[in-house]
């Protein structure tokens, strides 16, 4: 089964461009231990889901932006 996009362009910018900033925060370790790891976690999920194109939760929510009608 092959999964289909559901992650439109604006979208896909908004979560690259909040992945770096949660990644370049976590790894500059500017805010306690806890939370740097939080933005690390958060920061790699939403770089995976705007480099693959495919979100779970939206694909568990019925949400599709890529595909909008």
């Amino acid at each position: 089964m092959v999964d289909r996009d559901n992650v439109g362009i604006l979208d896909t910018a908004i979560r690259s461009i909040l992945a770096c900033l949660f990644l370049a925060v976590a790894v500059e370790q500017i805010l306690p231990d806890s939370v740097s790891v939080v933005l690390l976690i958060a920061g790699a999920g939403l770089w995976l889901t705007s480099a693959t194109g495919t979100c779970f939760i939206y694909k568990m929510l019925g949400i599709d932006t890529y595909h909008a009608k």
